[in-house]
């Protein structure tokens, strides 16, 4: 398994992750699975560190520091709200208003402490398709574009599972029955869920760079094809303000 690296120094490496590798071994890991960490660091030849992750099922930016003081320094930066994260997603339903900011504290795994967790949100497109998934005779789906505020678990997929707009293809917040409508109709298994653009300063001189991932075509293609078929379809205009 080669990696693309879409930038790398002294002190940072950027790299594509694909959808269904772990960025680093954890609890139920298979200890003959490759994980990112790994492949990484046997591609480059050097150690490194995380600084922040994806789950698996996510594809697209993650960066890993060269060196424990670039580690420090990137982790500080993401204290300090000076990391910028963009992801896309396609959601079941359209939302209620063009864009928000989802307040809600959500619950850590381990220690079940409930920590504050922000996420904005903008809807960029919809669509209406033919197909009937339960009880619903037509399927609305929205292309959101997101950013998280907070790094919290599963923090995208659980809030737009509880504003009950889920995340299509999330097999642990979503709902099943569009879930299985995308795998029936379309062969599509993977989370519609696009870590695309990240935005930092460099841990060493404190330049302002700006990546977008340009590997792969993340979810597009799977909109695209929805769009093809689409009974009914818009692109949401930037300055729409809500209602």
């Amino acid at each position: 398994m080669i990696i693309p690296i879409l930038y790398q120094d002294e002190h940072i490496v950027l790299v594509h992750k694909p959808s269904g590798l772990q960025v680093h071994r954890g609890l139920g890991s298979d200890r003959h699975e490759d994980f990112l960490m790994q492949v990484v660091r046997d591609q480059i030849h050097e150690f490194i560190y995380p600084v922040h992750r994806l789950d698996r099922p996510t594809s697209g930016l993650v960066l890993f520091a060269l060196n424990s003081a670039s580690a420090r320094s990137l982790q500080k930066s993401w204290q300090q709200g000076l990391v910028h994260k963009g992801y896309h997603a396609i959601v079941r339903g359209w939302m209620s208003q063009p864009h928000g900011l989802h307040d809600e504290a959500l619950d850590d795994p381990d220690s079940g402490i409930l920590q504050a967790a922000q996420t904005a949100w903008r809807e960029q497109a919809r669509c209406t398709v033919p197909f009937p998934v339960g009880s619903f005779a037509e399927t609305r789906l929205s292309w959101l574009s997101l950013e998280p505020h907070t790094g919290r678990y599963h923090q995208l997929r659980r809030h737009f599972s509880r504003l009950h707009h889920p995340i299509l293809g999330d097999t642990t917040h979503g709902d099943r029955h569009h879930n299985h409508w995308m795998q029936k109709n379309f062969s599509w298994w993977r989370l519609m869920l696009f870590a695309h653009s990240l935005s930092f300063p460099h841990p060493v001189d404190g330049r302002p760079l700006s990546f977008s991932d340009t590997v792969e075509r993340g979810i597009q293609p799977f909109w695209d094809v929805l769009n093809g078929m689409a009974t009914e379809c818009a692109v949401i205009p930037r300055d729409s303000q809500p209602e």
